[in-house]
């Protein structure tokens, strides 16, 4: 049981930065094999160590969830407003995240052709 191996840690704080930078990743990039998964690694470690530690990663599913109810929103707005050839090419998908809840990652720029 990985909990069993979780209370045996010394370092549950080095834990938790590895685990929250790997789901951040998971979330991000739609790799999460089970959200209903993750969320209960999540509760579990909740049990284990208090809300305060689960804090972050339990808002990070929240903007998650913001997020694709947006979007869902958005392309329903655009399917129900096409004004022709008004970019209907274009696809995009948009996540907005809590600065507080997810691992800082360095700057990247972006160069839009």
């Amino acid at each position: 049981n990985v909990m069993e191996l979780f209370r045996y840690l010394n370092a549950k704080d080095v834990f938790e930065a590895f685990y929250k930078k790997d789901l951040a990743k998971r979330l991000l990039l739609g790799k999460s094999s089970s959200f209903d998964l993750e969320k209960s690694m999540i509760a579990k470690l909740k049990s284990e160590c208090g809300s305060n530690f689960t804090n972050k990663l339990e808002g990070m599913f929240k903007d998650i969830d913001l997020s694709n109810d947006l979007m869902s929103q958005y392309q329903q707005h655009r399917a129900g407003n096409k004004v022709a050839g008004a970019g209907e090419s274009v696809d995009m998908t948009v996540q907005v995240l809590t600065t507080g809840y997810w691992p800082a990652l360095p700057p990247v720029d972006v160069v839009i052709p």
